[in-house]
């Protein structure tokens, strides 16, 4: 019988909301944030979102960590980093 391969990927989003005046930040507003994270067999890919600038408004997710096997997958995980992150709204 043949060898089975399986390649498994799991996500995690977290989201908090950091004070005004926040070291992390300095905006006079509390700032929300997430923190997206993929791994796929071993490699993982970061992404960060805020509203930083203007409260309520999410910025697109920004990478904050692309292990290089995820590298050529970047834009397929920035969409689906949006998409997740939007289930929590």
């Amino acid at each position: 019988m043949p060898a089975r391969e399986a390649t498994a990927l799991t996500a995690t989003v977290t989201q908090e909301t950091l004070p005004p005046n926040d070291p992390s930040h300095g905006t006079p507003a509390a700032m929300r944030r997430r923190v997206i994270a993929f791994t796929v067999d071993g490699a993982t890919a970061r992404w960060e979102q805020t509203d930083y600038g203007h409260p309520g408004r999410w910025n697109a997710p920004d990478p904050r960590g692309i292990a290089g096997k995820l590298q050529p997958k970047t834009e397929a995980l920035r969409t689906a980093a949006a998409a997740l992150g939007a289930c929590l709204d």
